[in-house]
């Protein structure tokens, strides 16, 4: 297939050079490729012109997000909050001095910066949007700077108090078992040399607050000839985890690996789907199964029912305390295979053996 490129159209045609042609509209210039790596974003346009579907899930979710200017480092520490409506996360980023958010010495005159993602209902997504900056400011400061808060009874109150004694103290027996047994396991995790870290306060809101709406997305087929999709426009996914990167890192990387094992065979990667295949097959499992555990974990944290609360509290609670199962959940969550771990030097490496070649 022969591929025409321009700012607002996308051709494929049948041509003997079998090569893909990038064309700029403006000065007429023709770019030949072996293959096109559509990272075009969620709304891909490569992916929608040439027709390639999706499957598509809404959560019925919208987020904010925005950049802010924060009063303290936070220490190479991502903060989220769980609310009733969705996940309020402060993540670090990267200083105006270029240096990480977790150096402690900061200069006085160095400000520091966080991303928020605040993942709502849409008609308060819409509140939030619709706010001047310091109602906004003070909202985030407001929920990221509130304590522990108790569960909600086990036995809602106007069900409770029709229950015969005996069994409703019972039942108010397990709950304060329950929330003893919880915040024990909290503080047990805490000391001089590890205390809690509390989440910086927030100064002002720089730039634009932006909102998007949450949806799960995955392409049926992530290649054509010689088209491959990685990232967002691939797949997307609710951004509760932060694994979105981490996926299409992993695309990266698996698509560099394959695009090295077709050069080191005398192989043109675009020219037979036996390469893209491979790409597509690869990181579908992952990227699907990792599909899997977010939608468990959206549901998990969505739902209301009382008893349920007490036992995903409670669960969080001793995962965060057991060092082996915690490690293990961050090595799940950066890929299965250790995705993330060099992945960026892992695909720059690979990509300049092929150039090299």
């Amino acid at each position: 297939p022969h591929i025409h490129l321009h700012p607002s159209q996308l051709h494929m045609n049948n041509q003997p050079q079998n090569k893909m042609i990038q064309k700029n509209h403006n000065n007429n210039k023709k770019i030949t490729t072996n293959l096109l790596v559509a990272a075009d974003g969620g709304q891909s346009f490569v992916r929608r012109t040439l027709g390639m579907p999706t499957v598509n899930f809404g959560y019925n979710r919208r987020a904010v997000t925005c950049t802010v200017e924060i009063e303290t480092s936070m220490n190479y520490t991502a903060h989220q909050r769980f609310m009733p409506n969705g996940p309020i996360a402060l993540l670090p980023i990267w200083n105006e001095d270029g240096s990480d958010d977790g150096d402690e010495d900061e200069d006085e005159e160095t400000k520091l910066y966080a991303n928020i993602v605040w993942s709502t209902t849409p008609s308060e997504a819409q509140k939030f949007q619709n706010m001047s900056n310091e109602e906004f400011v003070t909202a985030l400061n407001n929920e990221l700077q509130k304590g522990p808060t108790n569960n909600p009874p086990l036995i809602p109150p106007s069900i409770a108090s029709s229950l015969p004694t005996p069994l409703a103290n019972l039942t108010h027996g397990m709950e304060m078992v329950a929330q003893t047994l919880n915040n024990s396991i909290t503080m047990s995790q805490w000391s001089e040399r590890k205390p809690f870290q509390v989440p910086p306060l927030i100064n002002k809101v720089v730039g634009r607050k932006f909102g998007f709406d949450l949806n799960l997305m995955q392409a049926q087929s992530y290649v054509r000839p010689r088209v491959a999709l990685v990232g967002d426009a691939a797949h997307t996914i609710h951004p509760m985890a932060g694994q979105g990167l981490n996926l299409g890192l992993g695309d990266a990387r698996c698509l560099a690996n394959v695009v090295k094992e077709a050069v080191d065979s005398g192989m043109d990667a675009g020219d037979t789907m036996h390469f893209l295949n491979k790409y597509d097959a690869e990181r579908k499992v992952e990227v699907t199964s990792m599909m899997g555990g977010i939608q468990l974990l959206h549901g998990f944290f969505s739902s209301t029912f009382e008893p349920l609360v007490y036992v995903r509290s409670l669960g969080m609670n001793i995962i965060n305390s057991v060092g082996v199962v915690r490690k293990r959940l961050v090595e799940v969550a950066v890929g299965a295979n250790g995705i993330t771990t060099g992945a960026s030097k892992d695909v720059r490496d690979c990509f300049e053996n092929v150039k090299r070649e």
